[in-house]
C-alpha cells in the first residue's frame, strides 16, 4: 500500500537564523529599511540578538540568496537599491520611432535613457573574431569565417546596465562606420550608414543565470539572473545582416513591447 503522503510529509523547522532572517525580511518590505541602506554589522547583530556569528551569518545569507542585500567586502551588507530602466526592444531601433539625437551624441538606445531622466553613456570596441555558434547560425556564416564584432557595455548613471554585442558579416562592416570603435552616432542607425538598413527582426528572450564573464562586466551581485535578448535584423533581400546579443541584468531592467493588434 502507498503511504500516506500526509504521514511522510516533514515541515522545515524554523531556526534562529530563519527568525532572524524573517525580522530583517519584513524591515525591508515594510520600507522601514529602504533599498541602499546598510543593515546592522554582523557584531551588532550578534549584540541585538544574543546569538553567535555563525548564526547571523547564516541569516544575511538566506537574504542574499532570495536577492534582497547584496554584500561588499569592507562595507558589509546593505538593501539592493537599483533603479529599473524602462528598455523597449520593440521600438528603439523602429525606423520611424527611434530617436537619435546625433546633435547630442545620442544614439536610439541612449535617447531613450535620457527620456527618463538618466545619464547614459557607453565603452565601445570593434574587433574581427570568430562569431560563437548561436550567432554564427543566425548569420548563416559558414564555418571558419570572422565576423566584425561591435561589442559594447551600457552604463546608466555610471552603473553596467547592458552588455550589447553586435555581429555583422565582414563584407556588410569592412569600409563603413560600424567599423569606427566608440561611441558613434549618426542618423537612422549604423546600418542604415552601411547601407544595410535593417526592414525586419526577429527576437528571442531568455531569462538565465550569468557567466562568470558577465558578473564580472556587469558588476552583478550573487544570484542575480539575466535576460538574454537576441535580435536578428534582416535587410530588404531578406539576408541576415546583424545579430545582437544583448545581455540585461534582471533586478535593473523592466522590459516593455507594445504590440499593434493590425
Amino acid at each position: 500500500m502507498a503511504p500516506d503522503l500526509m504521514e511522510t510529509h516533514v515541515e522545515r523547522r524554523t531556526t534562529i537564523a530563519d527568525r532572524i532572517a524573517d525580522m530583517l525580511r519584513a524591515d525591508i518590505e515594510s520600507g522601514k529599511t529602504p533599498p541602499g541602506a546598510a543593515l546592522p554589522s554582523e557584531r551588532e547583530l550578534v549584540a541585538i540578538h544574543n546569538v553567535n556569528r555563525g548564526t547571523v551569518r547564516r541569516s544575511l545569507g538566506i537574504l542574499v540568496t532570495e536577492g534582497l542585500i547584496t554584500s561588499q567586502a569592507g562595507s558589509g551588507y546593505c538593501v539592493r537599491a537599483n533603479k529599473l530602466l524602462d528598455w523597449y526592444p520593440g521600438t528603439f531601433e523602429h525606423l520611424g520611432l527611434r530617436r537619435d539625437t546625433p546633435e547630442a551624441g545620442s544614439d536610439a538606445w541612449a535617447a531613450d535613457v535620457a527620456a527618463q531622466d538618466r545619464t547614459p553613456s557607453q565603452d565601445v570596441d570593434v574587433s574581427i573574431e570568430t562569431p560563437p555558434r548561436l550567432v554564427a547560425d543566425r548569420l548563416q556564416t559558414p564555418d571558419g569565417d570572422l565576423v566584425v564584432l561591435r561589442r559594447r557595455l551600457r552604463l546608466v548613471d555610471g552603473v553596467p546596465y547592458q552588455i550589447a554585442d553586435s555581429y555583422y558579416p565582414r563584407d556588410v562592416a569592412e569600409g563603413t562606420p560600424i567599423m569606427t570603435p566608440g561611441d558613434t552616432t549618426i542618423p537612422g542607425g549604423l546600418m542604415a550608414a552601411a547601407g544595410h538598413p535593417q526592414i525586419r527582426f526577429r527576437d528571442e528572450i531568455g531569462i538565465r543565470m550569468p557567466t562568470h564573464g558577465e558578473v564580472y562586466r556587469l558588476d552583478l551581485p550573487a544570484v542575480t539572473p539575466v535576460g538574454e535578448h537576441v535580435r536578428v535584423g534582416y535587410n530588404r533581400a531578406g539576408r541576415p545582416v546583424r545579430v545582437i546579443v544583448t545581455i540585461v541584468p534582471g533586478d535593473r531592467h523592466r522590459i516593455i513591447y507594445e504590440v499593434s493588434a493590425e
